[in-house]
């Protein structure tokens, strides 16, 4: 019996072992400013972050979609965070970062205020975005962490990064679309009159 009771508090102590590390597992985030605002993301989504650089700028796209760079051969679509976010408009600085992040259906360059350090989080210090009501969704945000600098937001970069590549498939559907109604017979024929 006096067996049965030690294996007994042996699996109780294992099992509480495996929760509390868990609890405790903690994972590298990138911490960096945007409006004033701190915010973080899993610092395995971040590929690089380079200071800003000129802009190409295409057309037909949200506002918050700034162009693409050329990022040593390859061309990585900006976004500015700031206005995803739907804050107002600033012109940038020497702080002005973009962040190039990755997941696994694209790569893309997310433009900051600044970007402040690398840190610690373990999953018991995020807290859930509090609801404001049931029909109210916390949109980019996944949790909130309250680190020494104050509370941390902790970006959704899939969401993020899904809508931002709905809204380019949505304007390259448009070109599509105008390009055949351009060559549709009727179109082609008043062409040829004007």
């Amino acid at each position: 019996m006096v067996k049965n009771m030690k294996n007994n508090i042996q699996d109780i102590f294992a099992k509480m072992d495996k929760s509390s590390q868990e609890n405790f597992q903690t994972e590298k985030y990138l911490t960096l400013y945007t409006a004033g605002q701190l915010f973080a993301i899993r610092s395995s989504n971040v590929v690089e972050i380079v200071r800003i650089q000129p802009i190409t700028f295409l057309p037909k796209l949200p506002p918050y979609v700034k162009g693409v760079i050329n990022l040593r051969g390859k061309i990585v679509p900006l976004i500015d965070l700031r206005l995803k976010l739907g804050k107002p408009e600033i012109p940038y600085t020497d702080q002005t970062s973009i962040v190039v992040v990755q997941t696994e259906e694209m790569s893309i360059g997310l433009i900051v205020d600044g970007v402040d350090d690398v840190t610690d989080i373990s999953q018991n210090q995020i807290n859930e975005t509090p609801t404001l009501g049931r029909d109210t969704e916390n949109g980019f945000v996944t949790g909130i962490v309250t680190l020494e600098k104050g509370a941390a937001m902790l970006l959704d970069l899939p969401k993020i990064l899904k809508e931002d590549a709905d809204s380019a498939r949505d304007a390259g559907k448009e070109k599509d679309e105008k390009k055949e109604r351009a060559e549709l017979p009727e179109n082609r024929e008043n062409k040829k009159e004007a």
